[in-house]
């Protein structure tokens, strides 16, 4: 690959002013949009399970699955996707610190776009009884390894590209790729479920070939993201001249004293992020609107759809807000939050939800209280490690915190026979907020640090 990507320049020190004239406002601005896109892309096939196939999991299950037993293989589904993303963070974090931000996406993006086609040409239980789960589980795994390397590589690159005051913009609308997906997958189901009806079970047009429609489309799209980003896209300055870049072991280096207790610390904060996501609209909440509050999956798009938008708004202000209030006061103002206010609106919600309008809002509440502060991760992670190893740190540092909480499926079960069902996502929004405070306080304020220090 070194010899493909041709010589690189050697390290030497550079001013800010040097940095600014070889990285244009132009060039900014596309990293950026390209960094959105890849993530959207990458939000959208990690949640398609979420949403396009909770009308259709019976197509893959056998028909005498219980309630319970349903909602954890829902969960194993979308935690396949999510386990393998820690690895993938691992493999090619250490590959964009070696060979370049540019050529992982590039690789990344392409590979996930190859396993949501083959997931859209599956077939059921009906032709192959259990391995039709198995199989889905297992390309959702391997996507999710590639998944791992596209915003390790990309998300980085628009990071170091950014001027320091308009990192926590540029992070907010990079984030803002995974409610936007989410958008886009709830409409282009409420849509499928229009045209392809639901009704007459396993033989309904829907369960039959209506789902496969937005996994083929979320495949086409990774290779849209491709094209473009091959030619308007440079590759980072900083990594360029990085001396350390192609002979260190930058996952050893991430574990060294020094980077250590930043690694523990960032994890502690994001594994609350993450806990608050899944209690809401990115796994639990669409099916407590099904389970609990009685909504048909045509309304339940709807509403998710209606909080999406919002959360859009959430996930630009809050890292926008940070840079007045710095990104520690922020995460500890969002996770009070979480843990208070939005756990009583989802308590409300599934105790006396109302009206269709009143359920409306209240999820959006919860949804935007409970997620938008992980519009700041972006920027937050990249301040938190030095250049030589920021891909490394940045992709194992968002992948890791996901595994403990992406096991929601299996927490619950268990929680249920201590507490009734309904209440189980209130723990894990309470969970969450508790350790986003904790892990903020832990940390220091990040929001002046200078990305192209050897040290943070």
């Amino acid at each position: 690959m070194e010899t493909l990507m041709g010589a690189l320049p050697t390290a030497k020190s550079f001013s800010d002013g040097d940095l600014k004239s070889e990285i244009s406002d132009k060039q900014s601005r596309r990293s950026t949009i390209s960094a959105t896109a890849g993530f959207f892309v990458d939000m959208f096939d990690v949640f398609l399970p979420v949403v396009v196939l909770a009308p259709a999991q019976a197509y893959f299950q056998p028909a005498n699955m219980t309630e319970t037993e349903a909602a954890v293989a829902g969960s194993l589904i979308l935690a396949a996707t999510l386990l393998g993303r820690p690895l993938g963070s691992i493999i090619f974090g250490a590959l964009s610190d070696r060979f370049g931000r540019k050529p992982i996406t590039l690789v990344s993006v392409a590979g996930f776009g190859i396993c949501t086609i083959l997931m859209g040409l599956l077939p059921g239980y009906q032709h192959w009884g259990v391995w039709a789960l198995y199989t889905l589980i297992a390309l959702r795994f391997i996507g999710g390894i590639f998944l791992g390397g596209e915003y390790t590589a990309a998300n980085v690159l628009a990071m170091e590209s950014a001027p320091k005051e308009k990192r926590g913009l540029y992070s907010g609308l990079i984030q803002a790729g995974y409610p936007l997906a989410y958008i886009a997958i709830a409409a282009l189901t409420f849509l499928m479920l229009k045209v392809f009806p639901i009704d007459g079970g396993l033989s309904s047009p829907y369960v039959n070939y209506g789902w496969r429609i937005p996994f083929f489309l979320g495949g086409i799209l990774a290779f849209a993201v491709i094209i473009p980003y091959r030619t308007l896209v440079d590759e980072s300055v900083m990594w360029t001249r990085t001396k350390s870049k192609r002979k260190a072991n930058t996952l050893k280096i991430l574990f060294n004293k020094d980077n250590r207790r930043h690694f523990i610390q960032v994890v502690v904060v994001l594994t609350g992020f993450w806990c608050t996501l899944f209690a809401s609209a990115a796994g639990l909440l669409p099916r407590v609107l099904m389970r609990f509050v009685h909504l048909g999956a045509q309304d339940m798009t709807v509403v998710i759809m209606i909080a999406s938008v919002a959360l859009t708004v959430g996930f630009i202000l809050v890292p926008s807000l940070s840079q007045i209030t710095g990104r520690r006061n922020m995460i500890v103002l969002m996770g009070l939050l979480a843990g208070t206010v939005g756990t009583y609106c989802y308590y409300l919600l599934v105790t006396d939800p109302g009206s269709f309008i009143r359920i409306t809002v209240l999820s959006t509440i919860v949804v935007v209280l409970t997620s938008s502060v992980a519009g700041i991760t972006t920027c937050y992670l990249n301040e938190r490690f030095p250049t030589e190893i920021r891909s490394t740190g940045f992709g194992v540092a968002y992948a890791a915190p996901v595994i403990v909480p992406a096991l929601y499926g299996v927490y619950q079960g268990l929680l249920e026979k201590i507490v009734a069902p309904q209440f189980t996502p209130l723990i894990l929004v309470v969970v969450g907020g508790l350790l986003t405070i904790v892990g903020a306080l832990m940390g220091p304020e990040t929001r002046d640090v200078d990305l192209k220090s050897t040290s943070t």
